[in-house]
C-alpha cells in the first residue's frame, strides 16, 4: 500500500511553497477526491488560501526583517497542519492506491526495503598481504541483512571439511586481518555473512600465499 509523505518539516521554505502549490493544483477538480470533503478536514478553498498566504509571507520575508520572518514561520506552521490533515483524508479515501495518490501533488513515501533474515553470499571477495608476516587482509562486499562475518581458510584439500579453520569473526567485511598463517604455502580463503537467522552461503574462494 502506497503512503503519502505528511511531514515536510525538513524541507526548505521555497521547496515547501512549491510542493504545497502543486498540492493545491493537483487536488483542484481531482475526480478521485470530489468536493465537498468531509467536514472534519480542511476545505480545498481554505488550503489554497493558506498556501497563498504563506507564499506572500515568504516573499515579504526576503529582507529578513524579524517580524516578517516570524509571520512567515507562523503561516508555514499553519499550512503544514493542513497538509497533514488533508493528507490523512487522501490516504484513507484512496485506499493506498499509488496511481491515485500520485495525482495529489504530495510526495509518496519510499517503500521500506526488507533485509533478508539469511543473507546471500558476499561478493567480490579478495585477499592480499597483511600487516605482519604470515597474515592476510580479506575484503568483500556485504550482502543485505548482514550482521557479522566469518572467514575460514584451508591449507590442502578443500574438499575435506576438517581442513578448514576459522581465521576470523568480525562485524565488518572490509580489511579483516587473519594472522598465524603458514608462510610460503597456498591458503584458500572463503567468507560468509551471518544474519538474524544464521549464516548464509559461502563466497567464491580466493587463494593467497602468505609471505
Amino acid at each position: 500500500m502506497a503512503k503519502l509523505v505528511l511531514d515536510y518539516s525538513n524541507t526548505g521554505d521555497v521547496v515547501f511553497g512549491n510542493k504545497t502549490r502543486g498540492m493545491a493544483t493537483g487536488l483542484k477538480d481531482n475526480p478521485h477526491f470530489a468536493l465537498p470533503w468531509p467536514t472534519e478536514f480542511p476545505t480545498l478553498a481554505a488550503f489554497t488560501a493558506k498556501q497563498l498566504e504563506f507564499a506572500d509571507a515568504l516573499n515579504a520575508a526576503a529582507d529578513r526583517d524579524k517580524a516578517k520572518v516570524a509571520t512567515k514561520n507562523a503561516r508555514r506552521a499553519e499550512l503544514q497542519v493542513m497538509v497533514r490533515e488533508i493528507g490523512r483524508y487522501l490516504q484513507t479515501k484512496s485506499g493506498g492506491d499509488r496511481a491515485i495518490l500520485e495525482t495529489t501533488g504530495y510526495d509518496l513515501a519510499k517503500d521500506p526495503v526488507a533485509s533478508p533474515d539469511v543473507p546471500g553470499a558476499p561478493q567480490n571477495f579478495k585477499v592480499v598481504g597483511g600487516s605482519v608476516p604470515g597474515s592476510a587482509l580479506c575484503s568483500a562486499d556485504a550482502p543485505d541483512g548482514s550482521l557479522a562475518f566469518e572467514i575460514q581458510y584451508c591449507v590442502g584439500d578443500t574438499s575435506v571439511p576438517a581442513n578448514w579453520k576459522v581465521g576470523a569473526q568480525s562485524g565488518k567485511c572490509k580489511k579483516v586481518e587473519v594472522t598465524g598463517l603458514e608462510r610460503g604455502k597456498d591458503h584458500t580463503f572463503r567468507i560468509r555473512a551471518i544474519g538474524k537467522k544464521g549464516p548464509g552461503p559461502w563466497s567464491d574462494v580466493a587463494v593467497y600465499m602468505p609471505n
